[in-house]
């Protein structure tokens, strides 16, 4: 069981390392009514709630065979053994989402952003896997970013030059891969972040420095 100490002391750890404008919370009640704002509420969980992975990265389900035998299978239908997948440190969880504040009456306009970032804190060093799954958040950022000029529905007049930019955003998107080129740019500057917030109170042959020098080796290739 994680206590409430150490839930708080993972919820400073990602502050510390992400823009003003993200608002880390474990719980709902402290999310932010604010325009702009990203709210990422962090899921502590523990050895009950283990989620299984392929060695894809794809999420997998644990079923029993006929003879009680334990199996797992992906969203493919991939069957898999239990040597065959590993638990998952870490997720985001679902989409980004996002509330529009203004309302009748009130004075709040624009719109708040909401994720949900998973965490299983017993397994490995939590500090590395934090840093990881924030770097896709920041590329679900990028996303959202780069499309909402195409979410808006009614008459809007049409500029010169619209359909190249949407033409050009979408073959962006497409290349991107899970690990690709933006999630490997957000992962470089937040450890960067981490260098430059901790170098000096946790100490230089932490197993976290390691841990973080090889997960920018693999993913910065």
């Amino acid at each position: 069981m994680i206590s409430t100490f150490n839930k708080e002391k993972i919820r400073r750890f990602a502050e510390r390392i992400t823009p003003k404008s993200w608002n880390i919370v474990l719980n709902e009640k402290d999310a932010l009514e604010t325009a702009g704002v990203l709210n990422i509420l962090l899921s502590i969980q523990g050895q009950d709630t283990q989620v299984y992975a392929d060695i894809y990265g794809n999420k997998c389900y644990e079923y029993k065979g006929r003879c009680g035998e334990k199996y797992f299978a992906n969203k493919y239908g991939d069957v898999l053994h239990k040597n065959q997948v590993k638990p998952v440190l870490g997720m985001v969880l679902g989409r980004m989402t996002f509330k529009e504040l203004k309302f009748f009456g009130g004075d709040k306009k624009g719109k708040v952003a909401k994720i949900i970032v998973q965490l299983w804190p017993h397994l490995g060093d939590w500090r590395v896997t934090l840093v990881h799954e924030l770097a896709h958040v920041a590329v679900y950022r990028w996303r959202a970013f780069m499309t909402k000029d195409y979410k808006k529905q009614g008459l809007f007049k049409k500029h010169p030059g619209e359909n190249l930019r949407a033409n050009i955003i979408k073959e962006q998107l497409t290349l991107e891969r899970h690990h690709g080129p933006r999630f490997q740019k957000a992962l470089l500057f937040l450890a960067k972040r981490a260098i430059r917030e901790f170098g000096e109170e946790i100490p230089e042959n932490d197993v976290f420095w390691k841990t973080l020098k090889f997960e920018l080796e693999t993913f910065m290739k």
